[in-house]
C-alpha cells in the first residue's frame, strides 16, 4: 500500500506582476537609506577636526585643574576645621526657633491673655515672657499649657503682680521663664 500526498495541489503561484514592484520599492528604499547614511558619514567626517580640538582643549584643562587641586598643608586644614567649629558654635541654636515659639503662642494663648513682652535667648536655650490678663484664670491656663509642652524642660513663674492703668481695672501680670530641652 502506497500513500501519495500532494501538498501543492491547492496552492496557486504568486503572479510576477505583484512581486516585481515590491522588489523595486524595497531596492529604492535601501538606496535612499544608503544615500542618507553617506551624507551623515560626510557630516561626521567634517565635524571630527572640531571635536578633536575640543577634546584636546578639555584634556588640557583637566590636567591643569588636577595640578591646582592639590590638598592644603595639614596645619592649614586644622586651622580651617577650628574656624568651622567656631562658626558652628555661633550658629548652633538651642531650643525652639523664635518663629515657632510665636506660632505656638498664637495657637495656645487664651483669648483674655495678652503677651506684653517676649525675650528669646537662643544661646542660653530659654525665653522670658510677660503676659497679662484681667483675671488670673487665663494666665493659669497659659502656665498649664506651657508646663504640658514636651519641648520645654522647665517652666517657672518668676513674678506675679498687678498693673493698674488710669481709667481701667488692674491687670494681673505673670513673668515666666521657659527653659528648653536640649
Amino acid at each position: 500500500m502506497r500513500i501519495k500526498g500532494n501538498l501543492l495541489q491547492g496552492a496557486r503561484p504568486i503572479p510576477v506582476h505583484f512581486v516585481a514592484p515590491g522588489v523595486w520599492l524595497l531596492a529604492a528604499g535601501m538606496g535612499v537609506a544608503a544615500i542618507m547614511l553617506g551624507l551623515a558619514a560626510a557630516d561626521l567626517r567634517a565635524q571630527r577636526p572640531l571635536d578633536e580640538a575640543r577634546l584636546s582643549r578639555l584634556q588640557a584643562q583637566e590636567t591643569a585643574a588636577a595640578g591646582e587641586a592639590s590638598m592644603p598643608a595639614r596645619a592649614e586644614l586644622e586651622a580651617m576645621a577650628k574656624r568651622v567649629q567656631a562658626l558652628n558654635a555661633i550658629a548652633g541654636t538651642r531650643g525652639v526657633d523664635p518663629s515657632e515659639l510665636l506660632v505656638w503662642f498664637e495657637q495656645r494663648l487664651p483669648d483674655d491673655v495678652q503677651l506684653v513682652r517676649l525675650h528669646h535667648k537662643t544661646r542660653e536655650g530659654e525665653t522670658h515672657l510677660v503676659a497679662e490678663s484681667a483675671a488670673t484664670e487665663g494666665l493659669a491656663k497659659l502656665l498649664r499649657a506651657l508646663e504640658q509642652e514636651p519641648r520645654f524642660a522647665e517652666v517657672l513663674l518668676v513674678r506675679q503682680g498687678t498693673r493698674s492703668v488710669q481709667g481701667r481695672a488692674a491687670a494681673v501680670q505673670f513673668e515666666i521663664r521657659i527653659k528648653y530641652k536640649t
